[in-house]
């Protein structure tokens, strides 16, 4: 929940004096084969912003135009256009990052949580405060990390998640939807899940990638196979179809690409169009936001998922590691991206660990970004 002291002054006040705009193109790894799309580069906003006394925090924003429409080149084009109305604000509580939410410019919420994720880093380093501390009660510190299954082939996914458990991890998210035939998807996942041994736990993710009839007839026979839950079946405007396949599914349905407001949860509560929801950063429109949604749907008795957009770096992904730590509770575990990148350009990376995070009460989000590293991928900037 949130913390008492949300709306109470900071010791040091934060001005901001200068803000830092960049984006990168980093590679991944592997390409990852999702419903309609391949993913083989993370292309992401950076920025960094200063305050008066010449400390200074990170932000980012990764591009999702399928998911928020943002491509990397109209959040740099938006952060730039922000910029000089930010320059000079002052910052003595956390009510003040409202602010954000007033500047002159609609929707752009991935621009707009880049900007939020840097302050509330700055804040936390100019006060000295723990970022667990500042936005809520730390519950948890050690938490299981999701690895997507999303190769170019069913030997290739064996392998890749016989790999991923012989280092520790247990959760798996199954990305389903791209061939077009969701008989495959059921054979694939009672393939793959079967691979796999007892202990680890299966989830499926369609990426609005099937249209009703194959997403119902998926759901119903979803449980047999080993699934768990079942993540975005429909397109998200298809909010009575969305009911429909929840109230008929033989597991819990998951709603992501449509959620991008604490209105959405409510109308899935008040309409039972899915049992859970995937929340981001990026959806959302900061850290603050996907905190109160996260208490929302606990409060409704909804499935909680954390995640992150494919890829991140650990700027982002040290961000919702922290709320991960403060939620109410996550039962669906958590996706951390930066795992995925060929290269985490940052001082200290997030490590998963026997397939795990654990997280102290940093300072600021515990890294920053490597320049050095940096300029092998930068597309864009503007000191």
């Amino acid at each position: 929940m949130v913390d008492k002291n949300y709306n109470e002054k900071f010791v040091k006040i934060l001005v901001i004096k200068d803000i830092s705009l960049m984006t990168m193109k980093i590679p991944l790894k592997k390409p990852i084969k999702m419903s309609g799309i391949t993913v083989s580069y993370a292309e992401n906003l950076f920025i960094k912003i200063i305050d008066e006394t010449g400390i200074f925090g990170w932000g980012e924003a990764s591009s999702a135009p399928t998911m928020t429409g943002e491509f990397a080149e109209g959040m740099f084009a938006a952060a730039s256009f922000l910029k000089p109305q930010l320059i000079g604000k002052k910052i003595s509580c956390l009510e003040d990052l409202n602010l954000l939410k007033k500047l002159p410019i609609y929707e752009n919420k991935g621009t707009i949580s880049a900007y939020e994720i840097a302050l509330i880093d700055l804040i936390s380093k100019l006060n000295n405060i723990p970022i667990n501390s500042l936005i809520a009660h730390p519950l948890r510190k050690k938490i299981p990390i999701i690895q997507m299954v999303a190769g170019q082939s069913l030997d290739e996914e064996i392998d890749n998640l016989q790999y991923a458990i012989s280092k520790g991890f247990t959760r798996f998210k199954i990305k389903i939807g791209s061939s077009g035939n969701y008989l495959n998807d059921l054979d694939r996942c009672k393939n793959i899940i079967k691979s796999s041994g007892s202990s680890c736990i299966f989830s499926a993710d369609a990426n609005e990638g099937y249209d009703f009839k194959d997403a119902l007839a998926f759901s119903e026979k979803a449980k047999e196979v080993g699934l768990t839950f079942f993540e975005q079946p429909i397109s998200a405007k298809n909010l009575m179809e969305m009911t429909n396949i929840t109230s008929k599914s033989s597991v819990p349905v998951c709603s992501d690409e449509g959620v991008h407001s604490i209105n959405d949860i409510k109308y899935i509560v008040d309409n039972k169009s899915s049992n859970g929801v995937s929340l981001k950063t990026i959806k959302l429109g900061g850290m603050l936001d996907v905190l109160k949604c996260a208490n929302y749907a606990f409060i409704n008795s909804l499935h909680v998922n954390l995640a992150g957009k494919v890829a991140e770096t650990s700027i982002s992904s040290l961000a919702i590691a922290h709320l991960a730590c403060c939620i109410p509770q996550m039962d669906w575990d958590l996706s951390i991206t930066n795992q995925y990148l060929k290269e985490d350009p940052v001082l200290k990376p997030l490590e998963i660990v026997n397939g795990h995070i654990e997280l102290e009460n940093n300072i600021g989000l515990g890294t920053e970004i490597d320049e050095k590293i940096a300029s092998k991928y930068i597309q864009l900037f503007e000191k």
